[in-house]
């Protein structure tokens, strides 16, 4: 359990990795191209993370259709790797979006909308544009400012190495047991952990019903049919400065509605799953900050970056298979296909 902790704290960690890299890149040129448009950026270039995290979330909940007997339980621990889309390592920057910034040759001056610049995911920008902004405009901190500055494209984490899909890890520990009329009941839950500057919080809960005992003459057939609803969310805290208020925040909750079906052969169940998420993933980064306003004075910016994420979740299908080991022990592994395809591998001890 110690070991699952570790994990978790490190995935709390990872969510900071973009603004790591925005701090080395440029991350105080963007806020101080406005409020609005920092945030479009912003949630353009974190997108692929929190997609990742979102799907890895809503995965892992079962290794079969059949629901626990009355007090029968598993405790099982997973990981999900929702892999990022080769798509979704690079987005298009439209001009049109911003206010106030647009992506200029550094050489011309002529406009680049349209070109494709890279997300978190991606690696170094090698086209020939800066990142211009000019204008009359009003930065978070409520401070005018009318001047043109330009800075570069911040690059990605240039992880096409990684052996492997490249996606959020997200482990999961959890408590399935059996309560009335062939429904389970499954429970996530991390307290919060608080490790010098991070702290890290998950919640989530499932309910999995058979639905064969209400149709007539279905109950004889050979496999089990349930139907499943789960809902996670995990929380991650960075304090920047605790001492000036300053802290990052990342939110990710998945709802997934699902019907399973899942047939035992001895000591080996393949299990199959159709269903859709809801992915709701935020990114806020709260506190006052002082930066430069690009005229040779001061502007302190409060809760300078807010996103909300939407549009990662929808049609899912899961195929896996579950094999016993010594009657109480098991592994499963399964794949599903959705817009971030995911696999999930596990281990658990089932009492039925």
């Amino acid at each position: 359990m110690k070991q699952s902790y570790k994990y978790l704290l490190g995935l709390a960690l990872a969510s900071l990795l973009m603004l790591n890299s925005l701090n080395a890149q440029n991350f105080e040129e963007v806020i101080n191209s406005s409020s609005q448009d920092a945030n479009t950026y912003l949630k353009n270039y974190m997108n692929p993370f929190a997609g990742s995290l979102g799907n890895g979330l809503a995965n892992g909940w079962y290794n079969t259709a059949r629901p626990h007997k009355t007090l029968g339980f598993d405790l099982t621990t997973t990981v999900s790797l929702a892999a990022i889309p080769d798509s979704e390592k690079m987005f298009e920057f439209i001009g049109a979006d911003y206010n106030n910034i647009d992506l200029v040759n550094e050489t011309t001056g002529a406009s680049l909308s349209g070109e494709m610049l890279p997300t978190f995911a991606g690696g170094e920008y090698s086209g020939e544009g800066v990142l211009e902004v000019s204008g009359s405009r009003e930065l978070a901190g409520g401070v005018t400012v009318n001047d043109t500055q330009q800075f570069g494209v911040p690059d990605g984490l240039g992880l096409d190495e990684f052996p492997g899909p490249l996606a959020v890890p997200v482990p999961s520990v959890q408590l399935g047991i059996g309560i009335v009329k062939k429904t389970e009941l499954v429970i996530r839950f991390t307290p919060e952990i608080n490790v010098d500057d991070v702290s890290f919080k998950q919640f989530g809960f499932g309910i999995k019903h058979d639905v064969k005992q209400w149709i007539p003459g279905m109950k004889l057939l050979p496999f089990d049919l349930s139907g499943f609803f789960g809902f996670n969310k995990i929380t991650s805290e960075y304090y920047i400065d605790q001492e000036k208020g300053q802290y990052a925040e990342f939110t990710s909750s998945a709802t997934t509605v699902q019907a399973i079906i899942s047939k035992k052969l001895l000591f080996f169940t393949p299990y199959a799953g159709l269903g859709f998420n809801i992915v709701n993933s935020s990114f806020n980064v709260l506190g006052d900050y002082t930066f430069d306003d690009g005229t040779g004075g001061e502007v302190t910016v409060t809760d300078p970056v807010g996103i909300d994420f939407d549009g990662s979740g929808g049609p899912r299908f899961t195929i896996g298979a579950r094999l016993k080991i010594l009657w109480v022990l098991s592994l499963h592994a399964d794949y599903t296909f959705q817009k971030y395809n995911t696999t999930t591998v596990g281990f658990g001890i089932n009492i039925r």
